[in-house]
């Protein structure tokens, strides 16, 4: 566990950067909760910072806070930074506190899946009314085609928790809590994709845009990178090798490259395997590592290594969600490695393996169909 004063430090650093409230709160939420000597701690400190997002995020604690030297220590943060001329709201007062905590509760919610082979995701976000029910906008973001669909329904809570329960027990993967404003920032993104590409945005989304603009927030990052620390990650070549192991996990299990894509070297490396000239072991697995090279770095123009970037990023978020913390930060290893051109010789591990895994499994399936196993070629 970080001390205090690493947090109090990472505070200051999001504040530069022009981090938003919730993304600064998000920071704290490792340790918040977890001893209210700590908790105390971490007010009086937070006092220090004039800057009115520290303000928010003062008021956001003393809303989940019940130790009363806790919500001392709040308080009088919020008064130091009212005095220095940072304009805060007034303490509500403690019988007010079962009317906010209502409020809180009928906050927008938002869940999001894993990304597919095909960059597909499914993402939900409820917006409640004040006189009862919610909005539930349900749809599925391409990152290469934009809004794949969409549709917003009417449910009462009750309605609501019920579906969300039967939606985790019969999808393949379950979704996790995510912040709201980035749910809302994924669907407008994958809006304005369809637009670029000229198709035809899904009605209900247009229906509905404004409210999905009323909860969204510009984020210039994932949401992934206010929530772990980079100089954990960058530079750590232990961690980046270890991000072709990725490919093995349940989340990444349907992870292909199209066959469409695939197939030339599927077919060279195939050809390779059964040539009749007489080559040695070493040779073939030479001939085999050139296919794969020339595949990586035919496959992933700039514009696509960028596309998978993105994508670890976003699984980054997920696993990081799942309780997978080190997975978590091997996969945004990989995504941070992907900021540079790809070099054949030093392959980013990650896209490497998918190449491999690619080319074996579409050859397996042919090989299966012959009743034989592919004996001539090096597995993944």
């Amino acid at each position: 566990m970080k001390d205090i004063q690493t947090f109090m430090e990472e505070v200051k650093a999001g504040l530069q950067e022009g981090r938003t409230e919730e993304e600064i709160f998000q920071s704290l939420s490792e340790v918040l909760g977890k001893s209210p000597e700590t908790d105390e701690n971490m007010a009086g400190l937070l006092g220090g910072m004039a800057d009115p997002k520290v303000g928010r995020v003062l008021q956001r604690m003393l809303t989940i806070s019940t130790d009363k030297k806790v919500r001392k220590s709040i308080k009088r943060s919020l008064y130091r930074l009212k005095t220095k001329g940072i304009p805060v709201e007034e303490p509500i007062p403690e019988k007010g506190r079962s009317i906010l905590r209502l409020l809180q509760a009928e906050s927008p919610r938002g869940y999001g899946g894993s990304i597919d082979s095909a960059g597909d995701r499914l993402l939900l976000l409820t917006v409640p009314h004040s006189g009862g029910g919610m909005t539930v906008m349900e749809g599925v973001v391409s990152d290469t085609e934009g809004l794949v669909n969409f549709s917003g329904v009417e449910m009462s809570r009750k309605h609501f928790r019920t579906f969300l329960e039967e939606f985790q027990k019969e999808g393949p993967f379950p979704v996790v809590e995510m912040d709201p404003p980035y749910v809302a920032f994924l669907f407008s993104e994958g809006y304005q994709l369809t637009l670029k590409r000229k198709g035809t945005p899904p009605q209900d989304y247009l229906n509905l845009k404004t409210q999905v603009e009323k909860v969204r927030k510009k984020y210039g990052k994932p949401l992934v990178y206010s929530l772990l620390q980079l100089d954990e990650i960058s530079g750590q070549d232990w961690v980046l090798k270890k991000s072709g192991d990725l490919l093995k996990m349940d989340l990444f299990a349907g992870w292909m490259i199209e066959e469409s894509r695939i197939r030339p070297y599927v077919d060279a490396v195939s050809e390779a395997g059964q040539s009749k000239l007489i080559l040695n072991e070493a040779q073939k697995a030479a001939r085999f590592q050139e296919v794969y090279q020339n595949a990586l770095m035919e496959l992933f123009p700039d514009e696509r290594r960028l596309l998978y970037k993105r994508r670890l990023e976003e699984m980054a978020y997920m696993l990081l969600k799942r309780g997978q913390e080190e997975e978590a930060r091997i996969s945004l290893s990989s995504a941070m490695d992907l900021e540079k051109s790809l070099n054949p010789f030093q392959p980013n591990p990650f896209l490497f393996q998918l190449v491999i895994k690619s080319i074996f499994s579409l050859l397996q399936e042919e090989e299966k169909e012959k009743g034989k196993e592919p004996s001539f070629i090096i597995k993944p």
